[in-house]
């Protein structure tokens, strides 16, 4: 049982939620399909029933044959604006000059690169990162349909010139916006200007170092209640685990507990259902959907409720009805009594406010972004480390022999710091960002950017630049991150590098907030198993296994044996 007012949810409290959120009161058959039930009225015999039964039936017999009409309608015009796009591209290819330097990606008049796109759609983040390569350059332009452009980048020296020097000119991409702002709303993550500028100040608060201690406990029971007793089961079995998938239970666990005291209890050893997790989640994918197409078909879908985009607007409302009953209840329980001393950020919020009544869809979409930047982020950093350290069994060494030494004392454990450090490097949680030019503007590198301009900067493949890390990039080497102290042979500093050479944390006023308690809890984590246990990856080419899109989580997860350390 947990200890501490942390801990403020009961088994019984735990059913009504699940009763409050349909989607996670999903019952699962034995081959973990997850099936909504919906409560149907019963049907009562009426006076004139049998008449009133016919003239309903038609009526229902009308509405979904006009509603598949009008489905029918949007796609065939859908299909009639693409199939005019194609007709004048091929007619383009007769009468627009043909130019004879070749330039990769191949671009067409009228759709640009989207035949590129389209064909390396399962793998953009490389695809792009490899384009830096094919050009020896460090910024180009991709040509995308009806004239528009994205400026990519890779060079430091723009990176700074976009997150610092020229911050106020460059804002969220506007696309990025409509795409994430029904599941995301208007919290930190989307917004930009003085409401971004007021939210930063009222989180910094909670990102104090002083306010670790109440995060950290969190993380010490989730890892001494639950996740060392699985991974001890899973040794004593000989199973095979997804060590992503228990890592991300670990860190939704974590993430909810730290920001709105709410327990899922994900990770347990029958490993139960994750409705909860699996809508966020699904609820993500439509809404990267929606920024990887045309906006005219999403936004057509949107306004006639169909198909992806009903989908999303389901599972979004499920989502925020849950997270909102989650805050009613805290209100509840804050304003019950005074004295209590819940530790997690949504108290924070709400005692900051003194009995000020603060927006409730507000809470609910930072209650959303606090779950994108730890979960989202916690999950494939921890997954990717341990894919590197178990496929490097001398850096593995090298920090067992670290822990043992420093008994505990993370801060001192230099050597697994720039191995996290390494592995963010090479897999960066979140791969790449945009945003879009407020005015006209010129980089430091020559590069002209034009209002509107969506612009790229590359993180996934800043970290793998022989430009920036010298040939072996692609080696996991810790030591690159390291001096020798002097006068000692086996002691070392840490050399931080330029951060807008290293952005995984983003740089400049938008640096991210939970930075410095994220590599903390990795630390915990990395710590606690690499003392006990040997990971064993059950796959080879670990490389190959990256899905980097909007994250970078590891595509087919993370098979593992689990061994005891004697």
């Amino acid at each position: 049982m947990r200890k501490g007012s942390l801990k403020i949810h009961h088994d019984n409290e735990c059913k009504e939620y699940k009763a409050s959120f349909k989607v996670m009161n999903a019952t699962h058959a034995a081959n973990t399909k997850q099936t909504l039930e919906w409560k149907k009225p019963l049907n009562k015999p009426q006076p004139g029933s049998f008449f009133l039964s016919k003239v309903q039936s038609q009526y229902t017999s009308s509405v979904k044959t006009m509603s598949s009409m009008l489905a029918m309608h949007i796609e065939l015009c859908c299909f009639l604006a693409f199939s005019t796009l194609v007709g004048l591209f091929f007619l383009s290819l007769f009468f627009v000059p043909s130019k004879k330097n070749q330039v990769y990606p191949k671009s067409y008049p009228l759709i640009g690169c989207s035949l590129e796109f389209i064909r390396n759609r399962a793998r953009i983040i490389q695809w792009t990162s490899e384009i830096f390569d094919k050009l020896s350059s460090s910024t180009y332009t991709l040509e995308l349909p009806l004239g528009r452009h994205v400026v990519c980048t890779k060079d430091p020296s723009n990176v700074k010139h976009i997150l610092k020097t020229r911050f106020n000119n460059y804002h969220k991409e506007r696309k990025v916006i409509e795409a994430f702002s029904d599941l995301f709303g208007k919290a930190l993550f989307l917004s930009d200007g003085s409401e971004w500028k007021s939210q930063r100040q009222s989180f910094q608060h909670d990102f104090d170092p002083k306010e670790f201690h109440a995060y950290t406990s969190v993380v010490e029971e989730e890892l001494s209640g639950r996740l060392v007793p699985f991974l001890s089961n899973a040794e004593k079995t000989a199973s095979t685990v997804d060590l992503q998938d228990t890592l991300c239970r670990f860190t939704f666990d974590s993430v909810c507990q730290i920001g709105f005291g709410f327990d899922p209890k994900y990770l347990l050893s029958s490993l139960p259902p994750t409705p909860f997790a699996d809508t966020y989640r699904s609820a993500a994918k439509l809404s990267i959907l929606r920024y990887t197409t045309l906006p005219l078909i999403w936004k057509a879908k949107k306004f006639f409720n169909m198909k992806s985009e009903k989908r999303l607007a389901h599972m979004v409302d499920e989502l925020h009805n849950f997270l909102g009953n989650i805050i009613a209840k805290k209100k509840e329980r804050l304003l019950a009594r005074e004295d209590l001393e819940d530790k997690d950020v949504l108290a924070k919020i709400l005692r900051r406010a003194k009995g000020e009544q603060l927006d409730d869809t507000f809470l609910i979409h930072t209650a959303v972004n606090f779950i994108m930047g730890g979960h989202d982020a916690m999950c494939p950093a921890l997954a990717w480390f341990f894919g590197l350290v178990s496929s490097n069994p001398n850096v593995e060494k090298v920090i067992v022999r670290e822990i043992r030494e420093k008994d505990g004392r993370l801060s001192d454990m230099v050597y697994m710091h720039a191995s996290i450090y390494e592995s963010l490097r090479l897999f960066p949680p979140f791969p790449a960002d945009s945003k879009e030019a407020v005015e006209d503007d010129v980089w430091p590198d020559g590069t002209k950017v034009k209002k509107g301009t969506s612009i790229f900067y590359h993180i996934f493949a800043m970290g793998r630049s022989p430009e920036l890390w010298g040939p072996d990039w692609p080696a996991f080497s810790p030591e690159r991150w390291l001096e020798r102290r002097s006068g000692s042979s086996d002691e070392w500093n840490f050399i931080a590098r330029d951060p807008f050479m290293y952005p995984v944390f983003h740089a400049g006023p938008r640096t991210c907030l939970g930075k410095e308690i994220a590599v903390v809890i990795m630390k915990m984590v990395a710590a606690t198993i690499l003392k006990r246990f040997q990971v064993i990856p059950a796959q080879d080419n670990l490389s190959q296994n990256s899905d980097a899109f909007v994250t970078s989580r590891m595509k087919h997860g993370f098979p593992v044996r689990i061994i005891e350390r004697h």
